[in-house]
């Protein structure tokens, strides 16, 4: 008979965190400033148990609504978390303690600096240069149309400056990743 939710005693009546060969593992990052930490939570039983670096320790935490109860390590905590997009505040007593998490799928535009090479998306044929070598782009300007799968794909300048050179002619086939222009930004 498989136990039902009210067992504690079996894997099966308490399902957060269980999985079968093994414990539940996730790693999170949160930045503070220019500082990044990354920590490991693993799935123990009755709690958590937190790493980073060379350090750990065992955790156990609720939530209820913003209020936090934690034991961390033996140490009692009593605190007050805030979200706001991805910033966490955690106020205890008269302390505050502001971090963002890192979400781990969220694009990051470096920007575009120096020399650039842009690549073909998807294997192709180029259709159309549409920009002169040393000539000034802008940054959005059409530099070549690249023909994939029955579909025009128009590659842009990613900033201000100049194509240097291109490195495929008109009806010329190329494959995924080749290096189609190279670009310089302002």
């Amino acid at each position: 008979m498989l136990a039902t939710a009210g067992h504690d005693n079996h894997a099966f009546g308490a399902l957060q965190g269980w999985r079968l060969n093994g414990a539940q593992e996730r790693r999170v990052a949160f930045s503070h400033g220019e500082q990044r930490y990354e920590v490991l939570l693993r799935h123990d039983g009755d709690g958590f148990v937190l790493g980073s670096g060379d350090d750990a320790c065992h955790a156990r935490a609720r939530l209820l609504g913003s209020r936090l109860a934690a034991n961390l390590g033996g140490k009692q905590l009593h605190a007050t978390l805030v979200r706001h997009g991805l910033q966490r505040v955690l106020f205890a007593g008269d302390e505050r303690l502001a971090v963002d998490y890192v979400d781990p799928y969220a694009f990051a535009d470096a920007g575009v600096h120096g020399e650039t090479h842009l690549k073909a998306p998807m294997p192709g044929r180029v259709v159309a240069l549409l920009a002169e070598c040393g000539q000034a782009i802008a940054k959005g300007e059409p530099l070549l149309i690249l023909e994939a799968m029955k579909m025009e794909h128009t590659i842009a300048a990613p900033a201000d400056g100049k194509v240097l050179a291109f490195y495929f002619a008109a009806g010329e086939q190329v494959s995924d990743g080749d290096e189609l222009v190279d670009f310089e930004a302002d």
